[in-house]
């Protein structure tokens, strides 16, 4: 025997069931609770773009941060403020910050947590050496550090959503 299919989810549910197994809509509710529930299961499915849209705003800021980076190489150096090790330690870091930003959509939960780590490791060195360096640059490493952290939160709630749902 075929199942009802849920004309929320689209997913197949048993035949005599009351509600979908998967979003829990209300076959046999009146059409104002099917609405409702429509409209909420709709609100819950903005995750998805939402987490689309974050990946692409931090896939954004981490090419912003590499090229600043690139900056700061290029005036140090020219200026004769850092040794080879410094600089060698500076490309580095820009060549994981956009390499990540270029592999972010093949594998977003790794390529937002690399990046995260590396700075939080490096702002956390700075601070061992020199706790002025805290303060510098505070607006900048916020906004990437929390972009990072929002896109992080955003891409695992739409792919519990997506696992959820069958998506």
């Amino acid at each position: 025997m075929k199942g009802r299919m849920c004309p929320t989810c689209k997913n197949e549910s048993l035949p005599d069931s009351n509600i979908c197994e998967k979003c829990e809509f209300p076959f046999n509710g009146t059409e104002k609770e099917k609405s409702i529930h429509i409209g909420r299961f709709i609100g819950k499915k903005g995750i998805i773009i939402d987490s689309e849209d974050s990946l692409t705003k931090s896939q954004n800021l981490l090419y912003f941060a590499a090229g600043f980076y690139i900056l700061g190489v290029i005036i140090n150096f020219s200026l004769l403020l850092n040794n080879i090790f410094t600089l060698l330690l500076n490309i580095t870091i820009i060549i994981i910050i956009a390499g990540s930003g270029i592999l972010l959509k093949k594998s977003p939960l790794l390529f937002l947590i690399i990046p995260l780590a590396v700075l939080l490791t490096l702002y956390i060195f700075n601070f061992i050496i020199n706790p002025n360096t805290l303060f510098e640059g505070i607006i900048f490493k916020l906004l990437i550090l929390s972009s990072l952290f929002y896109s992080i939160y955003n891409y695992i709630s739409s792919e519990k959503f997506k696992k959820k749902y069958n998506f």
